[in-house]
C-alpha cells in the first residue's frame, strides 16, 4: 500500500481552490435567488452567466488545445474533424430537421451536459485524492463515486418525474420515471453516506485524513451544485441550466489557468508562444489571460454575423446561426474534454501536479 509521505491539501493553492472549486457553487444560490426572489428575466441571467463563466470556459478549452502545436499533431482527428463533424451534423439538423432537430440537439446538451459536469467533478476529487496519498484500498474512496453518480442520477429523475422537461423551451425527450422507482434511488444514496462519514472519522488519524474531509467538503458543494438547479429552480429551465453551467465554467477556468501555469512554469515554449506567454507567473498575465478568453469569444459573434450576412437571402439569420455555432461549440466542448482530460495519461498527470502521486 503506498502513501505520499507528505500530503497535500490543495489543487491550486488553499486561496485558489477556495474560490475556484468550492464558492463557486454559490453561483447557483445567486441564480436561484434571481429567479425566484426578484424575477429577474431569464435572457440576462443567461447572458450574464455567457459573459462572466459560460463564453470564457467553451474559449478556454481552444486555448488547451489549439494554442498548443503538439496537441493537434498528437490528435488531428479528434481535435480538428470531430468538431468539424459537429458542426455540420448541428447544422443539417437545424436546417432539416424543424422542431423535432432543435428537440434532439437540446435533449442532447441536457443531458451530456449533466454526465460533463459529474464527470469533471469526479476528475477533481480524483486529483484531490492523488495529491493526498490515500491509497485505492481506502473504502471511503471507494465509495465517492458511486455516492456522486447516484446523487446526479436522482436529482435527474426527480425533475424528470416532476418537470418541467424543458431546455431553452423545447421539451426534451424523456421516459417519466414512477414515484416509487425516485424515491428508492435515495435508498443508496443516503446508505453510502453514512457509510461515507462512518468511514472518514474511522480514518481521521491517517495521514491523508485533513484531505480527506476536504473532499467530503468538495462533495457538499458538488451536491448543492446539482441540487438547485434540478430541484430548486423550477419555475424557469434557461435559469436552471445556466446557474448549473456557471458553476462549472468557474470550476473548469481555474483548472485550466492551473494547468496552463504547470505546463509552462520554465518559460516561453516556441510550440506554444500565446499560450505560453499568457501563462507565466504574475497577476497581470493573468489579466491579459482573461482578456485573451474574452476576445476569443466575442470573435465568436463576428462570425456569426459573417455568416448570417452571407445566407439573408436563405432566410437564415443571426439568431439561427448563433443557436447553429453555441451549440456547436458546446457539444465540441464536452467531446473535447472528454478526450483531453484523462489523468491516465503521464503528460496530463504531470501538467496537473500528480505525477510521480502512486494512483
Amino acid at each position: 500500500m503506498s502513501v505520499a509521505a507528505a500530503p497535500r491539501l490543495s489543487i491550486i493553492s488553499p486561496v485558489q481552490d477556495f474560490l475556484f472549486f468550492f464558492l463557486s457553487a454559490s453561483v447557483v444560490l445567486i441564480a436561484w435567488a434571481a429567479t425566484a426572489w426578484f424575477h429577474v428575466d431569464p435572457f440576462y441571467v443567461l447572458a450574464t452567466v455567457g459573459v462572466v463563466s459560460n463564453g470564457p470556459h467553451l474559449v478556454a478549452t481552444w486555448s488547451r488545445v489549439y494554442f498548443d502545436r503538439r496537441e493537434v499533431k498528437e490528435r488531428p482527428f479528434a481535435l480538428l474533424a470531430m468538431p468539424g463533424l459537429i458542426f455540420v451534423a448541428v447544422a443539417l439538423i437545424t436546417w432539416k430537421a424543424g422542431y423535432p432537430g432543435i428537440r434532439l440537439l437540446n435533449s442532447t446538451i441536457l443531458y451530456w451536459a449533466t454526465w460533463h459536469f459529474v464527470a469533471q467533478n469526479w476528475g477533481i476529487l480524483r486529483i484531490y485524492q492523488r495529491k493526498s496519498g490515500e491509497p485505492e484500498t481506502s473504502l471511503a474512496l471507494k465509495l465517492e463515486r458511486p455516492l456522486l453518480l447516484l446523487f446526479v442520477l436522482w436529482c435527474v429523475a426527480y425533475r424528470i418525474h416532476t418537470g418541467p422537461r424543458v431546455l431553452f423551451g423545447t421539451e426534451v425527450f424523456h421516459v417519466v420515471p414512477p414515484a416509487w422507482l425516485i424515491w428508492s434511488l435515495l435508498v443508496p444514496v443516503v446508505v453510502l453516506a453514512v457509510l461515507y462519514l462512518v468511514q472518514r472519522v474511522q480514518q481521521r488519524n491517517q495521514p491523508w485524513a485533513k484531505a480527506g474531509w476536504i473532499r467530503l467538503a468538495f462533495l457538499f458543494c458538488a451536491f448543492l451544485g446539482f441540487f438547485v438547479p434540478f430541484q430548486m429552480i423550477t419555475t424557469d429551465d434557461t435559469s436552471a441550466f445556466a446557474a448549473a453551467a456557471c458553476w462549472h465554467g468557474l470550476q473548469y477556468l481555474g483548472m485550466v489557468r492551473f494547468y496552463h501555469r504547470n505546463t509552462w512554469r520554465n518559460g516561453v515554449d516556441p510550440n506554444a508562444k500565446i499560450i505560453s506567454w499568457l501563462s507565466q507567473p504574475g497577476w497581470r498575465r493573468a489579466v491579459l489571460y482573461m482578456a485573451f478568453l474574452g476576445a476569443l469569444a466575442g470573435s465568436v459573434y463576428g462570425v456569426i454575423y459573417g455568416l448570417s450576412l452571407v445566407t439573408k437571402d436563405a432566410g437564415w439569420n443571426f439568431a439561427t446561426w448563433g443557436g447553429v455555432v453555441w451549440i456547436t461549440l458546446t457539444l465540441s466542448h464536452y467531446w473535447l474534454d472528454g478526450v483531453i482530460w484523462k489523468l491516465r495519461r503521464p503528460e496530463l498527470a504531470r501538467r496537473v501536479g500528480i505525477e510521480g502521486v502512486p494512483a
